[in-house]
């Protein structure tokens, strides 16, 4: 395992095309943004269309699943919740993952996600709420 920063820049790959991509940037702040939505969304709150571009069916499944029991014990969302820290390490050429510190009320949460570059953009393959 490499100790060096998610962002740290990486030499272009040639696509399946030959063609070089750029390369992707820190993932952290789409974490975060994911991180503050998946927070609203199992608290019932609206949300998860707009990370559909950014998470796999399985994590939509998971999330979709939340709300839906947060929606059934009465739960409408409007939860404040802010980051506290967030911190990414790559753990692999294709891949990183993103420790999440969350304050919702006085309530801290841990959020776990894991990012992968498919197709030349990250992709949340995985987000754990803890």
């Amino acid at each position: 395992m490499s100790a060096e920063p998610a962002w740290a820049p990486r030499p272009p790959r040639p696509d399946v095309y030959g063609r070089t991509r750029a390369v992707l940037g820190d993932p952290t702040p789409l974490a975060c943004t994911a991180a503050l939505t998946a927070i609203e969304v199992v608290h019932g709150g609206d949300g998860l269309d707009t990370l559909l571009r950014w998470i796999t069916p399985e994590v939509r499944e998971r999330l979709a699943r939340q709300h839906s029991l947060a929606r059934r014990i009465g739960r409408h969302g409007g939860v404040a919740a802010r980051i506290v820290r967030a911190r990414a390490c790559r753990v692999s050429p294709r891949a990183t993952e993103v420790a999440v510190i969350a304050q919702i009320g006085s309530h801290a949460r841990a959020i776990a996600i894991r990012l992968e570059d498919l197709a030349g953009r990250w992709v949340i393959t995985v987000l754990d709420i803890g």
